[in-house]
């Protein structure tokens, strides 16, 4: 009698974005001998996220509740930094410009990143993912000494010794909206992970530092190839050295899910995150879609699974997690991807 080999059981936490559907609904699985299990995903229809990304970044990384798992670039150096052997694998499903998340109190006036000197800017930790891509942009393409801004944040973060002193941080609490502070005055400006409610209400108490963000953040992807990374898929280490094709597995089975998800851009969704994306690149000009995705002839897919397409933009994220104090040394490339997906 021939017995069946059962599949390895995996269980997988992720988000509900158009180019992950395909593999949360079944409809693709990976290869091998692994069979997925989607724990369901309780994001809110709206409002605020940072709760829950925070909560299942701890059942990741303190309780292993799941064996693969969507993570931020920040939350998975920031456990690297603090001996968590995670491994990701190069597929990198949500992308943001942030050049939108940086939101002004309009009294405060502040109109243009210069004007945020010696200012109050709120942002939720400081290893949040938007919030170093946001920091690094402020630096390096206008020239922003960001010792000079006194940050306020709701989440205590490690930072390097070098770093803490020369940079003022100021912990409030973090039952309230960030939003609220801005409304009430007690901060000039705020970086999120999604578009804030006073923003999305049209408020004139607020308004976006930079007034046509996306013709910015277009001109930015122009100049410097960068679609900025926020999220990634993880692992732990052990499991990628038991099962040594699982990585490439899960990797092709994304890749094929991406694939699925551009042949039905209209496919319904509900997560914010995801309508955020698709509304941002709904309201793009026609020259500016154009330098994004390309055209008919020229089809360009921004959304790169590959390091050796696009290492340049996790290296980017890592000289700034290091440079802002997010690590005590720079990680390198090798040491938080599995090996055999470096070259995929």
């Amino acid at each position: 009698m021939n017995s069946v080999k059962s599949k390895t059981a995996l269980r997988l936490s992720c988000g509900s974005f158009v180019r992950t559907m395909p593999i949360l609904d079944g409809s693709i699985a990976p290869g091998g001998d692994y069979a997925l299990t989607v724990v369901p995903d309780p994001f809110p229809p709206s409002g605020l996220l940072e709760d829950y990304q925070a909560r299942r970044n701890i059942l990741m990384v303190e309780q292993r509740a799941f064996d693969v798992c969507e993570m931020g670039l920040a939350p998975l150096v920031a456990a690297r930094a603090r001996g968590h052997d995670l491994v990701a694998i190069p597929v990198f499903h949500y992308r943001r410009f942030r050049h939108s998340a940086i939101v002004c109190r309009t009294n405060a006036r502040i109109q243009s990143p210069q004007h945020l000197i010696g200012k109050r800017i709120g942002v939720r930790r400081f290893s949040l993912s938007a919030g170093i891509w946001a920091r690094g942009l402020l630096a390096h393409e206008y020239g922003l000494p960001l010792e000079r801004i006194r940050w306020v944040v709701q989440v205590d973060t490690p930072l390097r010794d070098q770093i803490r002193d020369r940079v003022s941080v100021t912990l409030v609490p973090a039952g309230e909206p960030l939003e609220n502070l801005l409304l009430r005055g007690e901060l000039d400006a705020t970086i999120e992970a999604f578009d804030i409610g006073p923003l999305r209400d049209r408020s004139t108490a607020v308004h976006p530092l930079f007034e046509h963000s996306a013709v910015v953040e277009i001109d930015y992807y122009r100049r410097t190839g960068i679609f900025p990374i926020m999220h990634t898929i993880v692992m732990q280490r052990s499991l990628s050295e038991r099962f040594p094709d699982l990585p490439q597995e899960l990797h092709a089975a994304f890749v094929r899910a991406k694939a699925a998800a551009a042949a039905d851009p209209a496919r319904p969704i509900r997560y914010v995150l995801a309508q955020e994306e698709r509304e941002w690149i709904e309201g793009l000009a026609p020259d500016a879609h154009i330098a994004f995705m390309g055209d008919v002839a020229h089809p360009r897919d921004p959304w790169k699974y590959s390091l050796h397409e696009d290492g340049k933009t996790v290296e980017t994220f890592l000289d700034y997690a290091f440079e802002q104090g997010l690590t005590t040394r720079r990680f390198a490339l090798e040491e938080l991807f599995v090996p055999s997906t470096l070259d995929l």
